[in-house]
């Protein structure tokens, strides 16, 4: 069976590392809230940000918010990614404007 995530579960398993919401957010780059909006409501980097954190993937711990396996279309500006793993390891699909 599935382990439940919720935002409280998601935090303690922060603490418990001897991390900080804030400070994933500073060494991933984010603006210090980006992790405590993810615990909330949908924050790509956010979540991604915390779930690399953690070891999961963020289907593990948001699976309301991705679909099982399947990669995720996002629209960035002017082409869509998709996004797998993490949000730097997105290529832009074929067809996609270049800039």
């Amino acid at each position: 069976m599935r382990r439940r995530w919720d935002r409280h579960a998601i935090k303690a398993a922060v603490h418990r590392k001897g991390l900080t919401l804030v400070g994933i957010a500073r060494k991933a780059g984010l603006e210090e809230s980006a992790c405590k909006v993810a615990l909330r409501r949908r924050n790509w980097r956010g979540e991604a940000a915390i779930a690399e954190a953690l070891g999961l993937h963020p289907s593990a711990l948001w699976p309301d918010r991705y679909r099982s396996s399947a990669p995720i279309y996002r629209r960035n500006r002017n082409h869509v990614r998709a996004c797998v793993a993490s949000p730097n390891d997105v290529e832009p699909l074929a067809g996609g404007a270049a800039r």
